[in-house]
């Protein structure tokens, strides 16, 4: 039921309209209760992989300079010490695509994810909040939002992305 006076719907609980505001506008104004559900997102870090490389190829580079420079080295042992330089490097640029293949990874779970988010931003966004009586509310049913619904519409996001890890254990 909206008031008569503008489009402002009327509270289920004071049938009232001059307190009621949107969520955003609640959520905006300082009431955290209202807040919007969080966007999914992927934390997958990249650095222990690269840091560990660079530091194995800085070592390897620092005995190069430092075993060239000093020239006590066999030519022989030079070039078994260069092979294995150039083994390790390898090994790194392969660290690194692993790494890189994680984060993009990652990446495609957390797209899985957003078709879940935008309906819950979408039905975030139909709610309104009565700060009267400190309720959010659901003007298509005209019903109250009961904080146990609220919080199962904030973390639809994060079901959805628990559905997609049990679908990728289950497959493997």
């Amino acid at each position: 039921m909206a008031s008569a006076d503008n489009s402002t719907p009327t509270c289920p609980v004071c049938h009232q309209a001059d307190q009621v505001k949107t969520t955003q506008a609640a959520y905006t104004s300082g009431v955290a209760r209202c807040a919007p559900p969080d966007m999914p997102t992927r934390n997958i870090s990249m650095l222990p992989y690269i840091g560990a490389g660079v530091v194995l190829i800085g070592i390897l580079v620092f005995l190069i300079i430092t075993l060239v420079a000093s020239g006590g080295m066999a030519t022989s042992f030079m070039g078994i010490f260069l092979s294995i330089t150039v083994v390790c490097i390898i090994g790194v640029l392969a660290l690194s695509f692993y790494a890189f293949q994680r984060v993009v990874r990652g990446d495609a779970e957390t797209t899985l994810q957003f078709p879940a988010w935008d309906s819950a931003m979408a039905t975030w966004r139909s709610l309104y909040y009565c700060s009267r009586d400190d309720v959010v509310f659901d003007t298509k049913a005209n019903k109250v939002v009961t904080s146990e619904q609220f919080a199962t519409l904030r973390a639809s996001g994060e079901k959805v992305a628990r559905r997609i890890q049990q679908s990728a254990l289950a497959s493997h």
